[in-house]
């Protein structure tokens, strides 16, 4: 059905979850499974004047590199391969929904597993949907999981 699965992280229990929701599909189907973090430079915004771009930029580098070897680790125990993907957004793709998106196409993947808090209202408004935005943009199905 898939051979190749794109998964998203970002060190939630949310992304955790559609992670290991992720592996068991993997297993079932056979597949390739690339685990993607994408670090958001593009947003960084330089007139903030007391940080450090570099230093702010540097860090969530760190972190994406942290969150993705503990999630090829978790993958490893599970018995699923994977392959890690660390992606940045850029002018091409000034949002992590569209670093995402691209390189689902660029793999290429058959379907794109992503995490979402399922928030609504008020919360949803002010926050936003990294989740909502792939679906908007993708152009691979996208498999949401909601951690119940």
């Amino acid at each position: 059905m898939f051979k190749h699965i794109l998964v998203a992280v970002d060190g939630s229990d949310t992304a955790n979850f559609a992670l290991k929701e992720a592996f068991k599909l993997a297993k079932e189907c056979g597949s390739e499974l690339r685990i993607a973090y994408v670090v958001d430079v593009y947003g960084v915004h330089p007139e903030v004047e007391f940080i450090s771009i570099d230093e702010m930029v540097c860090a969530l580098k760190k972190e994406g590199k942290k969150v993705l070897k503990h999630a090829t680790q978790i993958a490893a125990d599970a018995g699923v391969v994977s392959q890690a993907s660390f992606l940045e957004t850029s002018e091409i793709a000034p949002r992590i929904a569209e670093a995402l998106a691209n390189e689902a196409d660029a793999w290429p993947a058959d379907v794109i597993v992503v995490g979402t808090h399922g928030r609504r209202g008020f919360k949803h408004f002010v926050l936003g949907s990294v989740a909502e935005s792939i679906v908007r943009v993708a152009t691979k199905p996208v498999l949401l999981f909601r951690p119940v």
